[in-house]
């Protein structure tokens, strides 16, 4: 599994000039803007909001998207530092919830009540796949997710992303990990066909080629093509990730 290291990030900045901010009017971004970072309760138990502030500025993290379980973790760095920090909203009270928010029937209320402090931007990441794509409960968080104008971050397969992006227009989408594993051309043609879809790169395998030295001929002409529809991120899901900042985010 390629995990975006010193390595994979020298050659994808080669056609990645600058991340991508999805939010700003000022354009692009000389320092680096996160799409991934969790502070989850795991993680805030260890290290405190300060010393995570901390650490994202130590790594030259201007920006970052940040959601969390529970979403108080994604408070607690707003509050600490509002200009570096882009809220996004998690359907998750606790780890099991990923496996069950999709037919919640309490969750509208529950979101509701949340968005009302007025501090979201986005909405996720969320876990969603084919078999719950369609439910009652999704199609009212996705009109909700509109009526608040909000941006979407899924991890899912190809089949769901294709769907969130056309369920609601005027949606942007940001495809968590970009499809994990699936096959270049399916991100290809996501991507050609969806001008508000926008992949984000964590975990993403198969970017380099056999050797693991060099960005792969299909992915080179995809990011060629497409540079401002790709963005980085670290997803620090645990508290390891976070001390593997320096690490994950060194480009040279």
């Amino acid at each position: 599994m390629t995990r975006p290291g010193s390595t994979l990030f020298a050659l994808i900045i080669q056609f990645i000039p600058a991340f991508l901010f999805l939010f700003s009017t000022h354009g692009y971004a000389e320092k680096t803007h996160d799409g991934h970072i969790h502070y989850n309760e795991d993680v805030w138990s260890l290290i405190t909001t300060e010393r995570a502030i901390e650490l994202l500025e130590q790594n030259d993290i201007e920006r970052a998207i940040v959601s969390s379980t529970p979403n108080t973790g994604t408070e607690k760095l707003y509050q600490a530092a509002p200009e570096r920090i882009i809220p996004f909203l998690r359907p998750y009270r606790t780890f099991r919830d990923r496996y069950t928010w999709h037919s919640d029937p309490d969750i509208i209320n529950r979101l509701e009540q949340e968005l009302s402090s007025g501090i979201y931007r986005g909405f996720g990441e969320f876990h969603l796949f084919r078999e719950h794509k369609d439910t009652p409960v999704i199609q009212k968080v996705m009109q909700l997710v509109k009526s608040h104008n909000l941006t979407v971050s899924a991890h899912a397969d190809a089949e769901t992303i294709e769907s969130l992006t056309t369920r609601q227009p005027g949606i942007t989408v940001i495809w968590a990990h970009c499809g994990m594993d699936h096959p270049v051309q399916d991100i290809q043609r996501l991507i050609n066909q969806y001008n508000n879809l926008y992949c984000e790169l964590s975990f993403r395998e198969g970017i380099t080629d056999e050797n693991n030295d060099q960005i792969s001929q299909e992915w080179k002409t995809l990011f060629e093509t497409y540079p401002e529809r790709f963005m980085l991120g670290m997803d620090t899901y645990t508290p390891g990730q976070w001390m593997n900042l320096p690490e994950l985010t060194e480009i040279a």
